[in-house]
Protein backbone atom coordinates (compact mmCIF):
# COMPACT_ATOMS: atom_id res chain seq x y z
CA UNK A 1 0.00 0.00 0.00
CA UNK A 2 1.53 3.61 -0.92
CA UNK A 3 0.05 7.12 -0.57
CA UNK A 4 1.40 10.58 -1.95
CA UNK A 5 2.05 13.46 0.65
CA UNK A 6 3.22 16.95 -0.07
CA UNK A 7 4.63 19.36 2.15
CA UNK A 8 4.41 23.13 0.96
CA UNK A 9 7.56 25.12 1.85
CA UNK A 10 5.79 28.75 2.36
CA UNK A 11 7.21 32.49 4.56
CA UNK A 12 4.02 33.72 5.91
CA UNK A 13 3.42 37.14 5.58
CA UNK A 14 3.47 38.48 9.15
CA UNK A 15 0.20 38.39 11.15
CA UNK A 16 -1.56 38.54 7.52
CA UNK A 17 -3.64 35.25 7.90
CA UNK A 18 -6.17 36.27 4.56
CA UNK A 19 -2.60 36.54 2.45
CA UNK A 20 -1.36 33.38 3.58
CA UNK A 21 -4.28 31.89 3.49
CA UNK A 22 -4.30 32.49 -0.19
CA UNK A 23 -0.90 30.69 -0.16
CA UNK A 24 -2.48 27.98 1.24
CA UNK A 25 -4.83 27.48 -1.30
CA UNK A 26 -2.42 27.41 -3.91
CA UNK A 27 -0.26 24.73 -2.22
CA UNK A 28 -3.36 22.79 -1.87
CA UNK A 29 -4.43 23.15 -5.21
CA UNK A 30 -0.77 22.34 -6.25
CA UNK A 31 -0.92 19.24 -4.09
CA UNK A 32 -4.05 17.59 -5.07
CA UNK A 33 -3.06 18.12 -8.75
CA UNK A 34 0.33 16.37 -7.96
CA UNK A 35 -2.04 13.54 -6.72
CA UNK A 36 -1.53 14.11 -3.06
CA UNK A 37 -3.60 12.56 -0.16
CA UNK A 38 -2.27 14.76 2.35
CA UNK A 39 -0.95 18.51 2.80
CA UNK A 40 1.66 19.49 5.33
CA UNK A 41 2.28 22.97 6.12
CA UNK A 42 4.91 24.78 8.23
CA UNK A 43 4.33 25.94 11.87
CA UNK A 44 2.12 29.36 12.23
CA UNK A 45 1.52 29.83 8.47
CA UNK A 46 -1.37 31.70 8.93
CA UNK A 47 0.17 34.44 11.66
CA UNK A 48 4.28 33.16 11.13
CA UNK A 49 6.00 31.74 14.32
CA UNK A 50 6.28 34.40 17.23
CA UNK A 51 7.55 32.70 20.60
CA UNK A 52 6.52 36.39 22.49
CA UNK A 53 3.37 36.59 20.84
CA UNK A 54 -0.38 34.95 21.27
CA UNK A 55 -2.70 37.79 19.33
CA UNK A 56 -4.76 36.02 17.34
CA UNK A 57 -5.38 32.96 19.16
CA UNK A 58 -8.91 31.33 19.12
CA UNK A 59 -10.49 27.64 19.98
CA UNK A 60 -9.95 24.87 17.78
CA UNK A 61 -13.00 25.14 15.65
CA UNK A 62 -12.32 29.34 15.37
CA UNK A 63 -12.59 31.39 12.18
CA UNK A 64 -8.68 29.96 11.07
CA UNK A 65 -9.61 26.41 11.73
CA UNK A 66 -12.88 26.91 9.58
CA UNK A 67 -10.73 28.72 7.01
CA UNK A 68 -8.32 25.96 6.59
CA UNK A 69 -11.12 23.34 6.89
CA UNK A 70 -12.49 24.99 3.90
CA UNK A 71 -9.52 24.91 1.72
CA UNK A 72 -9.28 20.59 2.20
CA UNK A 73 -12.58 20.42 1.76
CA UNK A 74 -12.30 22.38 -1.44
CA UNK A 75 -9.52 20.62 -3.04
CA UNK A 76 -10.52 17.05 -1.52
CA UNK A 77 -6.81 16.70 0.15
CA UNK A 78 -6.15 16.33 4.02
CA UNK A 79 -4.22 19.12 5.46
CA UNK A 80 -2.27 19.65 8.76
CA UNK A 81 -1.69 23.61 9.89
CA UNK A 82 -1.40 24.97 13.03
CA UNK A 83 -3.18 27.60 14.90
CA UNK A 84 -2.53 29.71 18.28
CA UNK A 85 -5.23 27.55 20.09
CA UNK A 86 -6.92 29.68 22.88
CA UNK A 87 -7.74 27.67 25.57
CA UNK A 88 -8.71 27.44 29.31
CA UNK A 89 -5.12 27.69 30.73
CA UNK A 90 -3.46 29.58 28.19
CA UNK A 91 -2.13 29.80 24.65
CA UNK A 92 -0.95 26.68 23.30
CA UNK A 93 0.93 26.15 19.75
CA UNK A 94 -1.14 23.70 18.09
CA UNK A 95 -1.20 21.36 15.06
CA UNK A 96 -3.95 20.45 13.48
CA UNK A 97 -5.08 17.42 11.05
CA UNK A 98 -8.24 17.97 8.90
CA UNK A 99 -9.58 15.44 6.88
CA UNK A 100 -10.31 15.61 2.73
CA UNK A 101 -13.78 16.60 4.05
CA UNK A 102 -12.72 19.32 6.06
CA UNK A 103 -13.37 17.61 9.57
CA UNK A 104 -10.50 18.23 12.44
CA UNK A 105 -9.10 14.47 13.00
CA UNK A 106 -6.16 15.04 15.27
CA UNK A 107 -5.30 18.04 17.58
CA UNK A 108 -1.93 18.10 19.26
CA UNK A 109 -0.11 21.16 21.10
CA UNK A 110 3.77 21.24 20.94
CA UNK A 111 5.25 19.87 24.04
CA UNK A 112 8.45 21.27 24.15
CA UNK A 113 8.57 24.67 24.16
CA UNK A 114 11.23 26.64 22.59
CA UNK A 115 12.67 28.35 25.76
CA UNK A 116 15.37 30.08 24.48
CA UNK A 117 13.35 32.07 22.28
CA UNK A 118 10.74 32.52 25.64
CA UNK A 119 8.04 30.64 24.03
CA UNK A 120 6.86 29.43 27.35
CA UNK A 121 6.02 33.36 28.48
CA UNK A 122 3.26 33.39 26.06
CA UNK A 123 2.06 29.55 25.47
CA UNK A 124 1.62 26.55 27.87
CA UNK A 125 3.15 23.04 26.49
CA UNK A 126 0.67 20.09 25.38
CA UNK A 127 1.09 16.94 27.57
CA UNK A 128 0.09 14.39 24.67
CA UNK A 129 0.49 12.73 21.40
CA UNK A 130 -1.71 12.97 18.90
CA UNK A 131 -2.25 10.28 16.04
CA UNK A 132 -4.68 10.31 12.75
CA UNK A 133 -5.55 7.70 9.81
CA UNK A 134 -4.97 8.80 6.31
CA UNK A 135 -5.03 6.87 3.38
CA UNK A 136 -4.23 3.68 5.24
CA UNK A 137 -1.24 5.32 7.08
CA UNK A 138 -0.64 6.06 10.84
CA UNK A 139 0.86 9.67 11.40
CA UNK A 140 1.83 10.93 14.65
CA UNK A 141 2.35 15.09 15.14
CA UNK A 142 5.23 17.07 16.64
CA UNK A 143 5.78 20.84 16.25
CA UNK A 144 9.92 21.98 15.56
CA UNK A 145 11.35 22.21 18.68
CA UNK A 146 9.99 18.77 19.51
CA UNK A 147 12.15 17.43 17.04
CA UNK A 148 15.07 17.49 19.50
CA UNK A 149 13.07 14.77 22.18
CA UNK A 150 13.52 11.08 20.81
CA UNK A 151 11.20 10.24 22.91
CA UNK A 152 8.94 11.87 21.42
CA UNK A 153 9.33 9.82 18.25
CA UNK A 154 9.79 6.67 20.15
CA UNK A 155 6.19 6.86 21.29
CA UNK A 156 5.27 7.18 18.13
CA UNK A 157 6.56 4.36 16.62
CA UNK A 158 5.00 2.79 20.15
CA UNK A 159 1.60 3.75 19.23
CA UNK A 160 1.84 1.93 15.82
CA UNK A 161 2.89 5.41 14.02
CA UNK A 162 4.13 4.66 10.69
CA UNK A 163 5.09 8.43 9.85
CA UNK A 164 5.47 11.33 11.95
CA UNK A 165 4.65 15.10 10.48
CA UNK A 166 6.82 17.78 11.38
CA UNK A 167 5.42 21.49 11.00
CA UNK A 168 8.16 23.66 11.48
CA UNK A 169 9.69 27.50 11.80
CA UNK A 170 14.00 25.97 11.68
CA UNK A 171 16.24 29.00 11.41
CA UNK A 172 19.22 29.44 9.47
CA UNK A 173 21.69 28.90 12.06
CA UNK A 174 20.85 25.40 12.81
CA UNK A 175 19.84 24.05 9.55
CA UNK A 176 22.26 21.29 10.15
CA UNK A 177 20.48 19.95 13.05
CA UNK A 178 17.32 20.18 11.43
CA UNK A 179 18.51 17.75 8.60
CA UNK A 180 20.23 15.46 10.73
CA UNK A 181 17.53 15.16 13.18
CA UNK A 182 14.11 14.01 10.41
CA UNK A 183 16.70 11.66 9.05
CA UNK A 184 17.90 10.40 13.09
CA UNK A 185 14.60 10.14 14.01
CA UNK A 186 13.44 8.28 11.04
CA UNK A 187 15.55 6.08 10.94
CA UNK A 188 16.04 5.43 15.03
CA UNK A 189 12.29 4.38 14.87
CA UNK A 190 11.58 3.06 11.61
CA UNK A 191 9.26 5.23 10.17
CA UNK A 192 9.18 8.53 7.84
CA UNK A 193 10.11 11.32 9.18
CA UNK A 194 8.84 14.79 7.17
CA UNK A 195 9.59 18.32 7.96
CA UNK A 196 7.71 21.69 6.91
CA UNK A 197 9.51 24.55 7.13
CA UNK A 198 9.69 27.86 6.00
CA UNK A 199 10.85 29.48 2.90
CA UNK A 200 14.33 31.65 2.75
CA UNK A 201 13.68 34.99 4.50
CA UNK A 202 12.84 36.81 7.47
CA UNK A 203 10.42 37.86 10.60
CA UNK A 204 10.30 39.70 12.91
CA UNK A 205 11.83 36.98 14.87
CA UNK A 206 14.17 35.09 12.66
CA UNK A 207 15.75 34.36 9.42
CA UNK A 208 15.22 31.03 7.20
CA UNK A 209 16.93 28.99 4.68
CA UNK A 210 14.35 26.03 3.91
CA UNK A 211 15.36 23.26 3.95
CA UNK A 212 11.95 20.99 4.18
CA UNK A 213 13.11 17.80 3.98
CA UNK A 214 11.29 14.01 3.59
CA UNK A 215 13.15 10.98 5.16
CA UNK A 216 12.54 7.36 4.60
CA UNK A 217 12.50 4.67 7.39
CA UNK A 218 15.93 3.96 6.67
CA UNK A 219 16.90 7.64 7.17
CA UNK A 220 17.47 8.60 3.80
CA UNK A 221 16.63 11.78 2.25
CA UNK A 222 13.58 11.08 -0.44
CA UNK A 223 13.00 14.88 -1.29
CA UNK A 224 14.70 18.02 0.15
CA UNK A 225 14.37 21.78 -0.26
CA UNK A 226 16.27 24.82 -1.28
CA UNK A 227 15.36 27.95 0.55
CA UNK A 228 12.84 29.34 -2.20
CA UNK A 229 9.31 28.44 -1.89
CA UNK A 230 8.27 24.77 -2.92
CA UNK A 231 6.11 21.90 -2.96
CA UNK A 232 7.76 18.81 -2.19
CA UNK A 233 5.69 15.89 -3.25
CA UNK A 234 6.76 11.96 -1.76
CA UNK A 235 5.85 8.84 -1.53
CA UNK A 236 5.08 6.06 1.38
CA UNK A 237 5.35 2.94 1.03
CA UNK A 238 4.04 0.18 3.61
CA UNK A 239 6.46 -2.15 2.08
CA UNK A 240 8.98 0.22 2.50
CA UNK A 241 8.43 0.76 6.24
CA UNK A 242 8.03 -3.51 6.79
CA UNK A 243 11.74 -4.14 5.20
CA UNK A 244 13.67 -1.80 7.10
CA UNK A 245 11.71 -3.58 10.53
CA UNK A 246 12.64 -6.45 9.31
CA UNK A 247 16.48 -5.29 9.45
CA UNK A 248 18.51 -5.11 11.19
CA UNK A 249 18.39 -2.61 14.84
CA UNK A 250 19.62 0.46 13.98
CA UNK A 251 21.06 0.70 17.35
CA UNK A 252 23.32 -2.59 17.13
CA UNK A 253 26.58 -3.00 15.74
Amino acid sequence: MSMRIALAQLLPAWNDPYTNLAAVEVAASRAADEGAALLVLPEQPLLGWDPRSAAGAEPVGGPLTDALSSIARRHGIALVGSIREAGANGARNTALALDAAGGVVAVYAKRHLFTPGGEETCYVPGTAPALFDCGGFRFGLAICYDLRFPAVFAGYRALGADAVLVPAAWPCERLRHWRLFLRARALDNRVYVAGASYAGGETPVGTYCGGSLAADPEGEVLAEAGADTALLVVDLDQGVIARARAGPDPAGG
